[in-house]
Parts: structure tokens; C-alpha cells; sequence
């Protein structure tokens, strides 16, 4: 594909080649292109001259090469059918008639910032370089070009090698009048290991040029082209950074690898050596937590490499470092890192002001240093890269491997619903409903309207029971006769009442066929043991409050989500929350981050999560549950927050009874919404999630959903947005939410809820120990014990086995006094 910016910008807009572009960037990314281009549509054009100039710096391989012969262009790099005939070696060495120059940039990597850019404002655009050159000579060219526009405060986002070429731009600008800040993102400002598994043919990328060039092969490519390439060899580990390893040394390179040249490696070693440092105009963004090569050494005639979640893919953490530099931390692939939602937002930031809060500054190393390095040889390495390469390429991308991408999923899939959860997630500070979560509430709510209407209908003329089919009639009534046995100083004649209601029940006759006498009692009774039990809802509203925290970032203490304790040690929350262990450990929970009696900020205490101890989630029902430490960091235990454990019988609640929703809405201090929302539909064809009316907001995902009697009801996961005809989610005011304007969608209305059911969780726990044991995890015997808990307070309806001791003392003292006073 070789469309120009202004070209590829066009058809987006007007919906032409839609089928060729929806294959270079895959669905989603193209529908979120096409959006912007609209919006970029409609700005102001005499707007732009008075604009902020950034420029955008490709990666390796990120920018088109063509021969230029009389002042006509043949493109070189990317173009499929040139390769097919070895048109590689006309990258070197240049043929006498012909010059090799940067004519545009690979699009796909570097639209959606690029878009991004211009409509917060700035006058963007990409500056493409000659990457076989050295960073100091592309620089050097570069500075030149700006300076001849006349260019100044500029500011340049420089990715990957990009960033190398941006400090020998900024070295040569000493005064800052033409380049006031640079930012990088994953740029190897200490080298690489990627360049050593070109020459030893275990990288992913040039293996796809291989398959389709008829002329030669991967090795024949790297020894008669790229093995010249001073771009490519000056991306090679510093020496100072790994002791024992220079490859700058012809020594260093095993039999089975292709050698670069001596003459060649000399060069490329003074450059790195000699390449300005950064200074106080940089910023940096580092890639962490992908497997990463972190070092390498020759066995025999080949090379072994080590393996390690340090890095982004391609380039170490540590060899991204440089000194002094202010710098933040992503998690992503190297080749997409700007396709990222945080990492646009933050260099968005980062221009504007010169700093941001939506990545972190420090890194939990302890955490890091947990994870072992695996070392694997280089055929081990071939063959698993191999996997990740198109034996038919299709994509520009496809030829680069690694070094550029389109995929914001850690497996490369462009499985559309999967894709959706990503970008949404990527494009947050605080995490927001998943897209594909949104969606599917939606229709499901929608399937549920004749349902619904039914409930309220039944509901406004006074005939409540008849919303319940008679299993469930039955179910209720034996789940208020196992609360009022469970109460001190129940009333006999209740309990016998009920009794009998619950045989009437049994019979199997809905309320509307019952006989008027027997549909009468039932409601009296119903109500007489309702309001029986109403005294304790204030007294279990503190207790069960106190099992819900606020899931938080693990280094900066950042909310994100909601969890509630299940049983002693076992938190629960949304699976779209928590989707790894790995995710688990870089989170922590936060209990009582909430306001005091006298309205006082309480600060929390938080516990750090444990999934090597348990972890388990489950897609499906958008679940997780983890281990919790048993002590804060400031040491206060656990058990004083309690749990509220899981019953997985029915009839805890009637259609159109009132709910409650302990939550952190928006990340921020808990919040509860009593009685003001009501359980309104149980779809058949979705039994596993309920719908209910009722205010939450993003952040309360993995919110508990309570009944009156304080038993959890529902995993609250989702929100249901307003929609209009044409399928737009609706903003307050009842226009189209813009998801750029608003990323975490605090200006979404919200026109009901959906949960995920308790008692079909807990019969999906049911078989979760076998299963755990069965793979070798960890867990199975607190999955044990949440379920031993769940079957205790099931069958005994005693609201306080589900709380610590120390709750359970202070409601028996509560009750004592009671009855002292009675």
C-alpha cells in the first residue's frame, strides 16, 4: 500500500478502497480511523499555520524507500512485487544511477497517533528518514530540512530508532530554537538484541521478504545487503551495558551467523559511542513486561539467547534507559507501542505540558525480578518466531516482523470482539467498560424489553408476586424462612406461616392461577416476614460495605475497578478487570478508601493481590477471582474488612425488589446506591446475567449487587448505554458520546445495569478445583473454602457466617443489648 498521507486520509473519509485498507489495518483500527477522519474534516483549515509543528520520527523499517532515477520514484521498501524479484539489492550498495531517499512513511504503525495529534490541536506530520544510514547522518539531513522551512518549537516523537535519530537532530540544535522537546518511545538509547538475531536469522523480520523472494534467500539477504546497513549494526548492545558481550568485535560472532564486516562494525561502534546523550528537552517511554531477548552469548557455532519479561518485544527495559532522562513505563509490543491508546494520550500530554498521569513513572522490580530469565537457542528461537510470520504476506507490516505493527494484542490476533476489549482498555486512564461488554448489555437489554415492561406493568398495579414464575415464588419463600429461623428472638408465628406459604407454593401454580385466598395469604405473609427482617439492613449495610475495595494500580495506588472479598483470602471481580495473574500481580486492593462518619477522607489500607497463591478467570462470565494478602502494607490484617460470601441458591430476590451496589465509581471513593435501583429482568436465552435500573459508572466493575437482606445477587460488570436509531451511544444531553472527547465515557447515559447471576457462578466454581489441581495450579483449596462457605450460608441463612470474628462479636453484642433492652 502506498497511498500518501493526504491520500490514505481521503479514502477514509469518503469510504473508498475500504476493503484494502480494512486489511492493512484490521476492522477496528479502521473504523477508528475513519472516524477521525471525518472529525479532521470538519476542523478549521486557517487554523493550522498558527499550530503547534510535531513530527513524527519512524521506527526501523518505518519509512518507504525508493530508488530515484531522473527524478522519477520506484519504490523499493515496501513494495511486494519489487521484492518478489530481489529488489532488496538495490538498497545496496546505490546504483551509480540512482539515489536511495525516504518518500513517505510505512502508514499503519503511525496513523492513529498522527490523527490523534491533529485533532488535539497540532499541526502533525511524519518526517521519514533513510534508516540504512547512521542515526547521526539522518539526523544531520534531517535538521537540515527543518531549518530550511524556517521551522521552530518543534516538538518530535521519535519511535524506536526514530528516537536515536531525534538526539542527533537535538545535539545539533544546542540553542533549542528549532526543537524545544523531544519524546521517545521504545527507542534503544543502549542498543538491541534485534540486529543480533538478524545476522544469526532468528528474527521474524525479512523471513516474510524471504518467502516471497525468488532470487534469494534469508541468508543471501542479510550477507549481500543488510549486514552493510550503519542504521542497523548501530542498534547493537552497548558494550558498557552487558560485560562479557561486544559486538562490535568480529571475535563476538559465531560460525552460523552471517558476520557483518569489520570496516562495517568499526563505524557503528564510534557512532553509537558518539551519539549525543539526552537532554533536559527528552522524555522517554519504555516498554516493559513483553518476553523480551535481554542477552546472548556464542555456544558452539551458534548463539543462545536469554529470554525475559524486561522489555517490549525487541527492545530490553534497561538498554532503553538513559540516564537522568524523565521517563514512564508502557506495557505493549514494540512495533505497536504507537498505535496504544495511553501512549498517544500521554505524549499529548507531554507536549502540551511537558508531563502526564496516565502512565507510571516507576516500575514494581520486584515484581520484575520474580520472573525468570529462560535461556533458548537460536534454532529454538527461529522456530518460535517463525509462528509469528505470514507465509503469505498481506499486510506492509508483515514484511517488518517486530519492528512495526498494527496489533494491540499481546497474541497478534485481529479477532474483532477480543481487539475491541484491547483498544478500550489501552485508550483509558481509569479502565471503562469494555467496548464488546457494552455491546453485548446492550442487546441483551434490548431482548429483554417485553420482560421488563411486564415486571413494571405488574409492579404499578400492585402485583408484585406475579413477576415470578412459581420455582421461583417457592425459592423466595424458603429463603425468608431460612433468614428468620437464622434471627434471635424470631417470631413463631412467622416461621409457621411461612411454612405453610412455601407448601402452597410448592404446588407449582403461578400467582396468577392461584386461588384469591391462597394468593392473599401468600403476600401477607411475605410482607409480615419482610418487614421482620428490614431492622437488620442498616446494621449488614456496614458490615457488607466493608468487604468491598477499590482495585488499584500496584505502584501508584490508581483506581480502576471494584473487588469484594468472597471468603477469608479470596477477592472476586470482573474478568475484563483482572484478565491475567500477570495483570493481578502489577494490582493491589484497596479496603476502606472512603469517606469517615464526620465526612473525613480515610486514606485505605491496601493489600497486595497474590495469584501465585490463586488465580482464575473466566471470559464468558466476565469473572476473576485472586488471592489477597492477610496483612496491608501499613500491617493491619485482612480479616477486619470481612467477606460476603457467595450463595448460590435462587430466590434471593423477586423481579422488581429493590437492589443496592457497593461500588468505586470512576476509580474514585466507595459509594452506595441504596434501594434507588430495581432487579428488572432474568433473560431464559442469557441466564447467566441479570438487568437492573440503577447509577454506576466506569470503575464500578466487579461491584457486589446486594439484596435487601445483604446477600450478593449479581457481579455487577456492565453498564447499558443509551442508544439512538442509527446505533451511537448517547452522551447526557442526547447527542452521539464521543469516545475521543470522552475516552472514559463520564459523559455516557446510563439507562441500566447488567450483572453476572451468583448462583450460576457458584455452580460454575463447583468444578474449579479439579480443575486447577488437574493443570498443576495453585488454589484449589481456597476455591474449597470459598465453596465450603458459600454451602454454609446457603443452607443456614446466618447473615454473620459470611463476616470476620471480629464483626461477628460486635452484632452479638448488638444483639445482646437488644435483648437487655427488650
Amino acid at each position: 500500500m502506498n497511498y500518501s498521507e493526504t491520500e490514505l486520509e481521503s479514502y477514509l473519509r469518503t469510504g473508498e478502497n475500504e476493503a484494502e485498507l480494512r486489511q492493512e489495518f484490521g476492522d477496528l483500527l479502521y473504523e477508528d480511523l475513519a472516524r477521525m477522519a471525518v472529525q479532521l474534516g470538519a476542523m478549521p483549515k486557517s487554523l493550522e499555520r498558527s499550530r503547534r509543528k510535531v513530527y513524527i520520527l519512524p521506527g526501523f523499517l518505518g519509512s518507504r524507500l525508493s530508488a530515484v532515477r531522473h527524478g522519477v520514484q520506484d519504490l523499493v521498501w515496501i513494495d511486494p512485487l519489487d521484492i518478489v524479484g530481489g529488489g532488496l539489492r538495490k538498497l545496496w550498495p546505490s546504483k551509480e544511477d540512482a539515489v536511495i531517499a525516504a518518500t513517505g512513511t510505512v502508514l499503519a504503525p503511525y496513523a492513529r497517533m498522527l490523527f490523534r495529534l491533529k485533532l488535539a490541536g497540532f499541526d502533525a506530520a511524519y518526517l521519514p528518514y533513510d534508516w540504512r544510514l547512521s542515526p547521526q547522518d539522518s539526523g544531520a539531513a534531517l535538521m537540515a530540512k527543518l531549518q530550511s522551512r524556517g521551522d521552530g518549537d518543534v516538538a518530535l516523537i521519535g519511535h524506536s530508532m526514530g528516537g536515536m535519530v531525534a538526539r542527533a537532530m537535538a545535539a545539533a540544535d544546542p540553542t533549542s530554537k528549532t526543537i524545544s522537546r523531544v519524546i521517545t518511545v521504545g527507542t534503544p538509547n543502549h542498543g538491541s538484541y534485534a540486529p543480533v538475531e538478524v545476522m544469526a536469522l532468528t528474527h521474524s523480520a525479512f523471513r516474510a521478504v524471504a518467502a516471497i523472494d525468488v532470487t534469494q534467500d534469508a541468508r543471501a539477504i542479510a550477507t549481500g545487503i543488510l549486514r552493510h546497513f550503519p542504521g542497523l549494526l548501530q542498534l547493537l548492545p552497548d558494550p558498557d551495558k552487558r560485560q562479557g558481550e561486544n559486538y562490535y568485535l568480529n571475535s563476538a560472532w559465531p560460525k552460523d551467523a552471517v558476520k557483518p564486516l569489520k570496516e562495517a562494525l568499526d563505524l557503528a561502534g564510534k557512532g553509537q559511542s558518539s551519539l549525543p546523550l539526552p537532554d533536559n528537552r527528552f522524555t522517554e517511554i519504555v516498554g516493559w513486561s513483553e518476553e523480551t531477548v535481554v542477552g546472548a552469548r556464542k555456544k558452539g557455532n551458534s548463539f543462545e539467547f536469554d529470554l525475559r519479561r524486561d522489555g517490549d518485544g525487541t527492545v530490553p527495559r534497561d538498554l532503553a534507559e538513559s540516564k537522568g532522562t524523565t521517563r514512564y513505563y508502557t506495557r505493549g509490543l514494540h512495533g505497536a507501542l504507537c498505535v496504544r491508546g495511553d501512549v498517544i494520550a500521554s505524549t499529548i500530554d507531554l507536549i502540551g505540558t511537558g508531563h502526564t498521569t496516565r502512565l507510571p513513572q516507576t516500575l514494581p522490580i520486584h515484581d520484575l525480578e520474580s520472573l525468570p530469565k529462560v535461556a533458548i537457542s537460536a534454532s529454538e528461537l527461529a522456530e518460535r518466531n517463525a509462528g509469528s510470520v505470514s507465509r503469505a504476506p498481506k499486510r506492509t507490516t508483515d514484511f517488518a516482523g517486530a519492528f512495526l505493527s498494527v496489533d494491540m494484542l499481546d497474541d497478534g490476533s485481529q479477532d474483532l470482539s477480543s481487539f475491541e476489549s484491547r483498544v478500550s482498555a489501552f485508550d483509558r486512564e481509569v479502565r471503562n467498560y469494555p467496548l464488546n461488554v457494552m455491546s453485548q448489555a446492550r442487546s441483551r437489554w434490548e431482548d429483554t424489553r417485553a420482560e421488563r415492561e411486564d415486571v413494571i406493568d405488574k409492579m404499578r398495579n400492585h402485583r408484585p408476586l406475579e413477576t415470578e414464575t412459581p420455582a421461583r415464588l417457592k425459592a423466595y419463600t424458603e429463603r425468608l424462612l431460612s433468614h428468620v429461623k437464622s434471627q434471635p428472638h424470631s417470631d413463631p408465628r412467622i416461621i409457621e406461616s411461612l411454612e405453610t406459604a412455601a407448601r402452597k407454593s410448592a404446588a407449582g401454580v403461578d400467582a396468577v392461577s392461584m386461588p384469591a385466598a391462597d394468593r392473599a395469604f401468600l403476600e401477607r405473609v411475605i410482607g409480615e416476614a419482610e418487614e421482620f427482617l428490614s431492622v437488620v439492613f442498616v446494621k449488614r449495610a456496614v458490615i457488607a460495605a466493608a468487604s468491598v475495595g477499590r482495585i488499584v494500580t500496584r505502584d501508584r495506588h490508581q483506581g480502576f475497578g471494584t473487588g469484594f472479598m468472597i471468603a477469608p483470602g479470596v477477592l472476586m471481580t470482573n474478568e475484563h478487570v483482572l484478565r491475567s495473574a500477570m495483570e493481578a500481580h502489577r494490582a493491589s486492593v484497596q479496603f476502606g478508601y472512603e469517606l469517615e462518619i464526620d465526612g473525613k477522607e480515610m486514606p485505605g489500607r491496601v493489600f497486595t493481590l497474590e495469584p501465585q497463591r490463586l488465580f482464575y478467570s473466566n471470559r464468558e462470565l466476565d469473572m476473576a477471582i485472586v488471592a489477597v494478602a492477610p496483612t496491608a502494607l501499613d500491617g493491619s490484617p485482612l480479616t477486619r474488612h470481612g467477606y460476603v460470601p457467595l450463595i448460590g441458591a435462587e430466590g434471593k430476590i423477586r423481579k422488581g425488589q429493590p437492589v443496592n451496589i457497593v461500588q468505586h465509581p470512576l476509580g474514585n471513593r466507595k459509594q452506595i446506591v441504596f434501594r434507588e435501583s430495581e432487579l428488572s429482568a432474568l433473560p431464559e436465552n442469557n441466564d447467566h446475567v441479570a438487568h437492573y435500573t440503577g447509577d454506576t459508572h466506569p470503575g464500578s466493575s466487579g461491584s457486589a449487587v446486594f439484596n435487601d437482606f445483604w446477600e450478593v445477587i449479581a457481579l455487577h460488570h456492565s453498564g447499558v448505554p443509551d442508544q439512538n436509531p442509527a446505533g451511537q451511544y448517547l452522551n447526557i444531553d442526547g447527542e452521539p458520546w464521543d469516545r475521543f472527547a470522552d475516552p472514559d465515557g463520564e459523559t455516557i447515559k446510563w439507562v441500566a445495569n447488567e450483572g453476572i447471576r451468583i448462583s450460576r457462578i457458584v455452580r460454575h466454581l463447583h468444578s474449579l478445583p479439579d480443575q486447577l489441581e488437574a493443570s498443576g495450579q495453585a488454589g484449589a483449596d481456597l476455591v474449597r473454602n470459598v465453596l465450603r462457605v458459600s454451602s454454609a450460608a446457603n443452607a443456614n441463612g446466618v447473615f454473620h457466617q459470611g463476616t470476620t470474628e471480629t464483626f461477628h462479636h460486635d452484632e452479638v453484642r448488638t444483639r445482646q443489648s437488644a435483648g437487655d433492652e427488650q
